[in-house]
């Protein structure tokens, strides 16, 4: 069994659940905990990169209160 690291793991989760991903980051941002929002941010970087017609900012503007 070939074996895979968290960040790979989650990337494969939030492909599969866009919106639960979505959700999971606007709760991590109200929670503001810096280092937990870097790990998320990476994360979801890795799973909707720009070339993927995703953007970080726009699920920010989309998700978070101003």
């Amino acid at each position: 069994m070939k074996s895979r690291t968290h960040d790979e793991a989650m990337v494969e989760y939030f492909r599969a659940r866009p919106t639960y991903a979505a959700e999971l980051l606007a709760e991590v941002c109200r929670d503001d905990d810096a280092a937990e929002v870097a790990i998320l941010l990476r994360q979801m970087a890795k799973a909707f990169g720009q070339g993927d017609g995703w953007s970080l900012a726009d699920a920010e503007r989309k998700l978070l209160p101003t």
